[in-house]
This record gives structure tokens, C-alpha cells and sequence, in this order.
């Protein structure tokens, strides 16, 4: 029992292939586009919640713009269909390729901030996002939005049904989950922690701690705005408040945070936990107690921040840690 607990501990691709496996197979057996839609969303915020923890899990430097990054995505993709015809498929590379543009441009006049510093800078651009896609409506829509034409078509990634959805939503968590494993078991991923734990340890070993954080931070936006892009092709209508909000960036911080910071699977353990939550409380409860879940999720982070603060996943491999040496 011993070593299986050791080699549980040990492999990497367990928990992964597991997941993904009865991510895969659970969708088949539900006919309750209610349920189904639970898994779209756990999957696209999961994918948003991981492409935040590249940036913020493993440098430290936390980010509560990322919503605008989000939007540039959903709006770019929007746009191109709606006013040129572009397909979303297309659209969420370009979407993705700005927003990446603008990651580095934010990281290049922000990284030389520190601490809160930085994340009250990428909370001001988030913002400043949020008020020029409410005013300039001619672009936008402003606070009317968008709404995009729903006529199943692959080209305009428009899907009967939502199956579909599923398995696309499990698709982009999959290659956002391969990209951030990937990141942290490379040269960059080696560079981003040393910076997080010593910034000038790292530098005097020689760790070009600037581009390694540009780089970062660019594909971080990028996977953002492509999770926005995704999920503006879902809901089919878009404005300020659904893709550009705050709430946007500190939900996927709380993911991240009760997951496990800085882990591949962190942000989706706390998707697991908290979209459920949130879709049966509104469900249940919506019209008579608005918000509740709002409460339940300060609860459950301040129990992870006095007893788990590490997160879940954090908190889980500790404990597996002693069975095996015991």
C-alpha cells in the first residue's frame, strides 16, 4: 500500500489521464443540457483559471487584469465574425496573437513593480479595458452588446446541441494543461520559479528573469483571450459586464487559490469544486438569495487560507508524503 501510495504521489500523468479520461466518457451518459452545460463551464473556466496560474502560480506576480485579456479575446473573435466573416476559428488566433501583444506591452511597463503594486496596475488596465468597451459602442456595442448569430455551422463554430460544446470546451482545457505542464517541466518553468522564490538569486545565476516573464505572460494572454474567444461562441451574446468584469480575474485567482497555486491542476480542482456551487446555488436559490455563493466562496477560501495554504492539491500531497514515509 506503501508504494502505491508512493508511486501515486510520484507519477505526474495520473491525475491527468484520469481526469481527462472521465471528463471524456462522463458527458456521453448525461441527456440534461443543464448538467451538460455544468461541464462546458467548468471546463472553460478551469482553462481560464490555468492560464492565469502561468503568470501568476509561477512567478508570483498576481494579475487582476487578465479579464481584460479575456475580452480582447471574446470581442476579436466577435467582431471579425460578425463585421468581415472571419471564422471564430481564425478569429481566436488573431484574438489570442493581440491580447498577447498586449500582455507584453503590460509587462514591459509593469513587471518593474512589485507585490501589490503590480496587481493594482493590472487591476487599473483591466479596468480602463472594461470602460472603453462600454463607451466606444460603435466597436462594441457597449452596454447593449453583441449577440452573434445562432445557425449551426462548424466554419462559424456554431454546434447543434451540446455535446459539441463539451467536447470542445475539453479539448482547450486539455491543450491549456498540456502547455502549462509543460512550461513548469521546461528550462522557462525552472526560470519562472527561481524568480518567484529569489529574484536576485536568480538573476546572479545568470536567469534572464525579464524575458522569461515576457514570455510567460505572453502565452498566459494568449490562452486567455483564445478561453474568451471559446466562450463568446458559446453564450452567442457578449457585452462589458459577461467578458470584461473584474470578477473575472479574482474568480480565476480563487480557483487557482483553493486548487493548489502554482500546480498544473490547481485551477481545476477549484473549478470542480466552485462551478457546481455557483450553477445549483443560482439554480436553487437565484432569485431568492442573489449572491449566496458569493458567501460560500469567502468561506471555503478562508478555510483553505488557515488550514490548507498550500491549496487542496498542496494539502493533499503533504498527506500522502507522510502515509509513505510512515
Amino acid at each position: 500500500m506503501k508504494q502505491l501510495i508512493k508511486n501515486i504521489r510520484n507519477s505526474s500523468h495520473l491525475p491527468f489521464v484520469c481526469f481527462f479520461l472521465a471528463a471524456a466518457v462522463l458527458p456521453l451518459f448525461v441527456e440534461n443540457d443543464f448538467y451538460l452545460d455544468g461541464f462546458i463551464l467548468i471546463f472553460i473556466w478551469a482553462s481560464f483559471s490555468s492560464a492565469w496560474n502561468i503568470i501568476a502560480g509561477f512567478t508570483g506576480m498576481v494579475s487582476l487584469g487578465h479579464n481584460a485579456l479575456f475580452g480582447i479575446g471574446a470581442y476579436s473573435s466577435t467582431i471579425l465574425l460578425i463585421r468581415y466573416g472571419i471564422s471564430p476559428w481564425f478569429g481566436l488566433l488573431i484574438g489570442g496573437t493581440l491580447a498577447a501583444a498586449v500582455g507584453v506591452l503590460i509587462g514591459v511597463i509593469c513587471f518593474r513593480l512589485r507585490s501589490h503594486y503590480f496587481a493594482l496596475a493590472t487591476l487599473a488596465f483591466g479596468e480602463v479595458i472594461f470602460i472603453l468597451a462600454m463607451n466606444f459602442a460603435d466597436i462594441t456595442g457597449g452596454a447593449e452588446g453583441i449577440a452573434l448569430p445562432i445557425e449551426p455551422d462548424i466554419w462559424n463554430m456554431s454546434f447543434q446541441g451540446k455535446l459539441p460544446y463539451v467536447y470542445s470546451g475539453l479539448i482547450l482545457l486539455m491543450i491549456v494543461t498540456i502547455v502549462s505542464s509543460k512550461i513548469k517541466q521546461s528550462k522557462l518553468g525552472y526560470f519562472l520559479i527561481a524568480f518567484k522564490e529569489n529574484e536576485d538569486a536568480a538573476r546572479m545565476l545568470g536567469v534572464n528573469t525579464g524575458r522569461a516573464r515576457l514570455t510567460a505572460m505572453a502565452i498566459s494572454s494568449f490562452l486567455a483571450a483564445v478561453t474568451g474567444s471559446f466562450y463568446a461562441q458559446y453564450i452567442v451574446f457578449i457585452d462589458p459586464s459577461s467578458v470584461c468584469r473584474i470578477q473575472l480575474s479574482i474568480q480565476a485567482a480563487l480557483f487557482a487559490i483553493v486548487g493548489g497555486i502554482g500546480t498544473v491542476f490547481g485551477p481545476i480542482v477549484g473549478a470542480v469544486i466552485f462551478v457546481p456551487i455557483t450553477i445549483a446555488l443560482r439554480a436553487v436559490l437565484g432569485s431568492t438569495m442573489p449572491g449566496l455563493h458569493l458567501i460560500i466562496y469567502g468561506f471555503i477560501l478562508i478555510v483553505v487560507l488557515l488550514y490548507m495554504p498550500q491549496g487542496i492539491l498542496g494539502a493533499a500531497k503533504n498527506k500522502l508524503f507522510r502515509i509513505s514515509n510512515n
